[in-house]
């Protein structure tokens, strides 16, 4: 599992193959008319990035601090869409001001997240 609570300035760091970390940041960058304008919001109101590997273990993952926000993305999604090679996003507003939970769940994972809450 990867956990990033601020903007991602550099996608290839990202524990992701490389087109779903495209579609990742096109997704990212959707609601603004900017990468700046993106950025500055994240670092004005902080949102989270939790990237699920496919080796994850769910029962560890439900022992973790992490599974709040995992089960909050998964409970109260904003919006769900696949991404590249069976990737999915969950992406859930955490508050008022707009704080986002982005949950990517590779295929792997995807029915056992599901079955498991």
């Amino acid at each position: 599992m990867q956990y990033i609570n601020h903007w991602p300035d550099d996608m290839a760091k990202l524990t992701l193959p490389e087109a779903v970390s495209q579609d990742l940041h096109q997704q990212l960058l959707q609601p603004f008319d900017s990468a700046g304008e993106a950025k500055k919001f994240w670092n004005e109101i902080s949102s989270t990035i939790i990237i699920l590997d496919p080796t994850d273990n769910i029962t560890q993952l439900k022992e973790s601090d992490i599974w709040n926000q995992i089960e909050f993305a998964l409970t109260y999604p904003e919006y769900t869409l696949p991404l590249s090679m069976d990737y999915q996003l969950s992406v859930a507003i955490a508050n008022d001001s707009g704080s986002g939970i982005y949950l990517v769940i590779p295929p792997e994972l995807s029915h056992l997240i599901t079955e498991n809450l």
